[in-house]
């Protein structure tokens, strides 16, 4: 092997030990901040709990929180044409692709129930950077940044419940935000910033439940479907997985998640396929 290569392999090395540094320097900020939150929230509902309990003359509330932090290894694949101006671009990512070029990512579910009627709530940032000199000599190097982040809201119907499984039927929102740049360093040419993004709600309906197996081994899915034309063509959202309870407050869920939009609005095209392992912790209380 040639000196250039291996200078070239220990810079790819280098640039993706930093990347990493900086992803796991992101998340020592973000995660400590989610575990107070989540404190903080369960010593509020603690107390306002005890609140009611002294003034209904003990019964209490029966409402049940949970929140459950998640990791989902997805890869991603279709066309867009978020850049204004440039043809619209197919792309295939693996998750270890996406990984090399991973900023920072924040993925976070929870869930409020009181009776049959509850809310469902999921929260994903996704930030990542990706540099390249293919363009060179005419400029000299090329940074491509995409930031995409998704909030939904749900209200749940209790439609079936024996034991620890149930069924929920669900309704609501999904907000989308994808903000996407391009900057070419100058070179022959001179250099040149491309941005550009879009902003949507979709309506979303679907069901999701959990079925107990076992003593402590249990199967969780949903199914969402949305967009309708309102704010994307189609958006459809699936998964399944299997979970295990190590106590009453807290269990595991690891399984398959696909999720697919498709929008299109006057020069912003998004039609994009993401699937992959998904594992994550519940804590309820």
């Amino acid at each position: 092997m040639s000196n250039g290569q291996l200078t070239q392999r220990k810079q790819k090395k280098n640039a993706v030990f930093f990347c990493a540094a900086v992803l796991l320097r992101k998340c020592f900020w973000v995660f400590p901040l989610l575990l107070l939150a989540q404190l903080a929230l369960v010593d509020f509902v603690r107390d306002a709990r005890a609140s009611e309990a002294s003034a209904d003359g003990g019964t209490g509330s029966d409402w049940k929180f949970s929140v459950s932090p998640y990791f989902w290894a997805a890869g991603i694949s279709g066309t867009t044409s978020s850049l204004s101006g440039l043809p619209p671009v197919e792309f295939d990512e693996s998750f270890s692709d996406i990984w090399d070029d991973l900023q920072f990512a924040g993925m976070i579910a929870g869930t409020a129930r009181k009776g049959r009627f509850g809310f469902a709530g999921d929260l994903q940032y996704v930030e990542t950077e990706a540099k390249s000199n293919s363009l060179d000599p005419l400029f000299s190097g090329e940074k491509f940044v995409s930031k995409t982040f998704l909030v939904s809201l749900l209200g749940d119907y209790i439609a079936f419940e024996k034991g620890r499984s149930i069924v929920a039927l669900s309704a609501g929102a999904r907000l989308w935000s994808v903000d996407t740049e391009l900057e070419l360093s100058p070179g022959i040419l001179r250099g040149r910033k491309f941005t550009s993004g879009d902003t949507w709600v979709d309506p979303v309906v679907g069901v999701r439940g959990t079925l107990d197996v076992g003593a402590n081994v249990f199967l969780s899915g949903w199914g969402y479907v949305g967009g309708f034309g309102v704010g994307s063509d189609m958006m459809a959202d699936l998964f399944g997985g299997v979970g295990y309870r190590f106590s009453e407050l807290i269990s595991a869920t690891v399984g398959y998640r696909w999720m697919k939009v498709d929008r299109e609005s006057s020069s912003f095209l998004y039609d994009v396929e993401q699937e992959g392992v998904l594992a994550g912790l519940t804590f309820s209380f």
